[in-house]
């Protein structure tokens, strides 16, 4: 599983999807996303399980101890595609995001940061 860890700075945020860069969340400060758009295929908040996705079945059943460990479990159902995976943890929650690299681009930590969050 391709995952990467980004720790947000404060201030004003948007998410956007790191492959094709359009906008995935509707409000300023949100991690949450409201629409899909891009090669986003879930999120999911560790302390409330809140998922938007059209896999939340999927991923739901293997919800047991943790969110990463159910996100671990879907993408290993899936070893032909290449899922990104971005953890971002904040003061209050920790988010997942998964997102699907069609095209295989080699990007950076850095470079997926930039793109993610701005």
């Amino acid at each position: 599983m391709n995952k990467i860890v980004i720790k947000p700075k404060t201030g004003k945020i948007s998410l956007y999807c790191p492959f094709t860069n359009e906008k995935l969340d509707n409000d300023n400060d949100s991690f949450e996303i409201y629409e899909g758009a891009g090669n986003y295929l879930f999120s999911m908040c560790e302390d409330c399980l809140f998922c938007d996705v059209g896999n939340n079945d999927e991923i739901e059943k293997y919800w047991n101890n943790s969110a990463l460990e159910a996100i671990e479990k879907f993408v290993k159902n899936y070893p032909d595609k290449n899922i990104l995976v971005i953890e971002v943890p904040t003061e209050d929650d920790t988010y997942f995001y998964g997102f699907l690299n069609k095209e295989n681009l080699e990007l950076n930590e850095s470079e997926i940061e930039k793109r993610f969050i701005k």
